[in-house]
């Protein structure tokens, strides 16, 4: 039985599926990461190809058919990639994205994840970097991983560059490889 259901998400990844069409990997208020079917999304006559940009806060309806989301509509709450101002501020958005797509399971709910990650890419706009830290250390609890002591130190001692060096250490070791948006601009 179909049913459609209004949630708002933040577009994680999105991949080419046929030639009009994409799958979508949203992080959702209410059902946590799904990837969704956007039917006719990179054809020219549709209007939700600019809502669909990576990092975007969206208002989205859901269509749900044979145990799989459809994309219905979208409307953009917040153009993240456009307020950026540097690509040191792109680099953290793509790095928190592909955290979140590597560290939430599809279909899985975690409390405080959504509007953890809304507050660290809210930090990154507003170059916020000791926000950005304690953000992303609760992210590291809610996801279950818990915070290594080197974490702790650097971070009680204000050393925001060490605590970003070894929270992406860190979560380079749980993956046993390195996070590919790190090599961006380097």
């Amino acid at each position: 039985m179909p049913r459609y259901l209004t949630t708002k998400a933040i577009v994680v990844n999105h991949r080419r599926s046929l030639e009009s069409d994409e799958v979508i990997t949203l992080l959702t208020e209410s059902l946590g990461k799904v990837v969704v079917n956007a039917k006719g999304v990179k054809s020219n006559k549709s209007h939700r190809q600019g809502s669909l940009e990576l990092g975007n806060l969206i208002k989205t309806q859901l269509y749900e058919k044979n145990d799989r989301y459809w994309l219905a509509d979208t409307v953009v709450l917040k153009h993240t990639l456009l307020l950026t101002k540097s690509l040191t501020q792109l680099n953290l958005i793509f790095y928190f994205l592909e955290i979140t797509n590597h560290f939430i399971a599809e279909n899985q709910h975690l409390d405080n994840v959504f509007s953890i990650t809304c507050a660290l890419l809210e930090s990154v706009n507003k170059n916020d970097f000791a926000t950005l830290i304690r953000h992303e250390i609760q992210l590291l609890e809610a996801l279950g991983f818990g915070v290594p002591e080197p974490i702790t130190l650097s971070y009680q001692k204000q050393d925001y560059p060490e605590s970003q060096k070894q929270i992406k250490l860190f979560l380079e070791s749980i993956i046993e490889r390195p996070l590919h948006s790190s090599k961006l601009f380097k």
